[in-house]
C-alpha cells in the first residue's frame, strides 16, 4: 500500500514538472489582446489569454501588422494619427488602416501637416519634407 502512494506521488511530481515547462515556454509580456512581439524571430503572435477569446496555446496572426516610421528634419516633434510618437526620426509605430496623418512641429520651422496612404502590412519609412 505504501509503495502505491510513493508511485502516485512520483507521477504527480513528474506531471507537475512537465506542465510547468509548458507554462513557461517563453517569457514576455502580452498586450490587452494577449499578443506580443517575439524578439528572437521578429514575429508577432498571440496567446489565448487576452480579450475574452480563451483557449490555450498560441496562434500566429493572419496579417502582418502595419507600421510606419516617419523621417523628417531632425528634432521635429512627430504626431501620427493624433498621437505623439517622439522626435524625428521616429521608431516604427503600429497603426490601424493605411491612411496616415502626420503632424510635425519644429522650433524654427513651425508646424507642417501631411496625409499619406501606405501599404497594408509591413513597415513603411515615410519621408516628410517641409
Amino acid at each position: 500500500m505504501r509503495l502505491g502512494r510513493k508511485v502516485t506521488l512520483g507521477l504527480g511530481v513528474v506531471a507537475g514538472l512537465v506542465c510547468s515547462h509548458l507554462a513557461w515556454a517563453h517569457p514576455g509580456r502580452t498586450n490587452s489582446s494577449g499578443c506580443h512581439n517575439e524578439r528572437a524571430t521578429g514575429g508577432y503572435h498571440c496567446h489565448g489569454g487576452g480579450g475574452g477569446g480563451g483557449g490555450g496555446g498560441w496562434r500566429e496572426l493572419e496579417e502582418t501588422p502595419t507600421r510606419v516610421k516617419v523621417i523628417a528634419i531632425p528634432r521635429a516633434r512627430v504626431w501620427i494619427n493624433g498621437a505623439f510618437v517622439g522626435m524625428s526620426p521616429t521608431p516604427a509605430v503600429r497603426i490601424d488602416g493605411t491612411k496616415v496623418q502626420v503632424l510635425l512641429e519644429h522650433a524654427a520651422l513651425g508646424r507642417h501637416e501631411t496625409t499619406a496612404t501606405i501599404d497594408s502590412g509591413g513597415t513603411t519609412a515615410l519621408t516628410v519634407r517641409w
